[in-house]
């Protein structure tokens, strides 16, 4: 890469974003001003790629100036449950990375971020507590870390021990195990001007694409459906590369977790791979078919024009990369694939088509637990005493007296419990428990021995926590400090010491129970305090965000206040 892919990134970015970015708190006169802009652009555009954002979305994102703390843009997105935290620097000479130092303002700015250390940060962030709050209250909330620069492709040893060091931090469960809680993307100048080269002179890509057993949509839009061959689409990878995905660079960071499924179905199971995909998403200016298979539905040939692939882009290179390491079993690989035709659509149809393939609700481990017969039993259970048992997801069910969600009902059971593991899962990662119905954490929870009656009277006892909770916070001068943060931070371990006092995992397991005799204010103050001390005695230094999500040290705190 050189200095003339800098300017055609600066151009670019400029022209996108340059006015839609707050530029009220920079000088005219300064001589650095240009390169301040293009920082701030840089940084909406990391946002918008990172985020799936608008352009307007992407911009207002952006917190750079003074006292900033080494963060440049920060997003949260309620219905992904993510929050995007980025650092951004303009390297004009298109060499080099960020210093150490900045590395390292980054990390800091993070941690003090993530717990809610606000006095440190400039007013563009302290104008996003709200949001920040409410993405740090979730207890399922991932970390996206974007460093996003003009420079090298690759960072020095010193810079990235600095990325490690934060990723082991805040990733450690405490337990032995890491869980991906917070992930790092690295967007250098190679990855910028391959996103924006759609937008720059880059020379459409036509394609000959072969289905089998294709089928063909008329109305309203003309599109095509069936299944191609593995081989086909490792040589589409081999002659156009991450060009293929132009209109689509959000797919081209890729899901670590998710290109090692998909390579593993290749190597162990290539011919279930047309079962266990969901294949690949094709928009074209037009779509042409052959004469090759004549009117014969079984093999047709069809020339796609100025082709974008808008899904299946981590399929897709994962195929192509295996292709490069041999590619034993692509013979084997047959992947389901629709061509859909932009010619005579609305202008913003190949955009919607893009947007709306991106947003579709996946299926999750979760979605499993509906089937479940002990979860059907408590539905049955529970309705017997006129509450509504919601097992089935949905991002619009609201709690009531008569309604218990699932999400809940775990988290109570998990504090509940004599495992303090289990609450502490509960607040860094619920959706662990659902990832096997047959063991643990799952079965500890869900299991013959947990009834209606013992559900309704946790959940029922933590909202009484929860409640009282949202008070003390409340009643706080400031929305930071340590007693902020255990409140905030530690709420799942709370309620595991408040349910432990009160020896909920027996006494609530009665119909006899009864949540008004318990004074929840009071022994939810006792607690708070103990952990207070615990930790200002033991674990000063400890980012209270991270400590608990720990195992190890919760269930030592948890041993030292019993």
């Amino acid at each position: 890469m050189s200095i003339i892919h800098v300017n055609q990134i600066g151009s670019k970015i400029n022209n996108l974003f340059s006015d839609r970015i707050d530029k009220g708190d920079l000088n005219p006169q300064d001589k650095d001003v240009q390169t301040k802009i293009l920082s701030r652009c840089l940084a909406a555009y990391a946002i918008y790629c990172v985020g799936d954002t608008s352009l307007d979305d992407a911009a207002i994102a952006v917190v750079d100036g003074s006292d900033d703390n080494g963060i440049d843009a920060i997003h949260y997105s309620p219905s992904n449950k993510r929050m995007i935290i980025v650092q951004s620097k303009w390297k004009k000479d298109g060499s080099g990375e960020p210093d150490n130092g900045d590395m390292r303002k980054f990390k800091d700015g993070v941690l003090d971020l993530i717990n809610f250390e606000l006095d440190k940060f400039n007013k563009k962030i302290n104008s996003k507590k709200q949001m920040i709050e409410t993405a740090l209250a979730e207890f399922d909330t991932k970390f996206d870390l974007v460093l996003i620069h003009t420079g090298a492709n690759s960072l020095s040893k010193h810079n990235q021990q600095v990325i490690d060091s934060i990723l082991n931090e805040l990733n450690d469960a405490g337990d032995g195990t890491s869980e991906d809680v917070v992930s790092f993307h690295h967007l250098n100048q190679a990855i910028i001007h391959s996103g924006l080269a759609s937008g720059m002179d880059g020379e459409p890509i036509d394609l000959e694409i072969g289905l089998s057993q294709w089928g063909r949509m008329e109305e309203p839009h003309q599109g095509y459906f069936g299944i191609v061959a593995g081989e086909e689409v490792a040589n589409w990878w081999g002659k156009k590369g991450k060009r293929l995905f132009a209109k689509n660079i959000r797919q081209m960071l890729g899901n670590t977790e998710v290109n090692e499924e998909v390579r593993k179905t290749i190597e162990e199971q290539p011919e279930n791979f047309w079962y266990y995909n969901n294949g690949i998403t094709i928009v074209a200016e037009s779509i042409k078919k052959s004469m090759v298979g004549g009117n014969s539905r079984d093999i047709g040939s069809f020339k796609a024009s100025n082709i974008s692939i808008v899904n299946g882009a981590q399929t897709v290179s994962v195929i192509g990369k295996y292709a490069q390491d041999g590619g034993a079993n692509l013979a084997k690989l047959r992947l389901p694939i629709r061509l859909i035709s932009l010619e005579g659509a609305p202008e913003d149809f190949g955009a919607s088509v893009t947007k709306t393939n991106n947003r579709q609700n996946k299926i999750e481990s979760r979605d499993f637990v509906s089937l479940d017969e002990e979860q059907l039993r408590l539905k049955r259970e529970l309705s017997l005493e006129a509450i509504e048992y919601n097992i089935v997801r949905s991002e619009n069910i609201k709690t009531s007296a008569s309604i218990i969600d699932l999400s809940e009902a775990t988290v109570a059971l998990a504090c509940a419990s004599t495992q303090v593991g289990l609450a502490v899962q509960a607040k860094r990662e619920i959706g662990r428990f659902y990832d096997n119905l047959n063991k643990s954490p799952y079965k500890t929870i869900f299991n013959p021995q947990t009834n209606g009656i013992y559900l309704r009277n946790v959940v029922f006892s933590l909202r009484k926590i929860d409640e009282i909770i949202s008070l003390l916070v409340s009643e706080l001068p400031k929305k930071s400090g340590k007693e902020y943060g255990v409140l905030v931070h530690g709420n799942r371990m709370l309620a595991f010491l408040v349910f432990r006092k009160n020896v909920m995992h027996k006494n609530a397991n009665s119909f006899d129970f009864d949540i008004n005799a318990v004074n929840w204010l009071n022994d939810t103050k006792v607690v708070l305090e103990k952990l207070m001390n615990e930790i200002e005695s033991n674990y000063k230094d400890k980012f209270l965000a991270t400590l608990f999500k720990n195992a190890s040290i919760c269930k030592a705190i948890s041993d030292s206040i019993a």
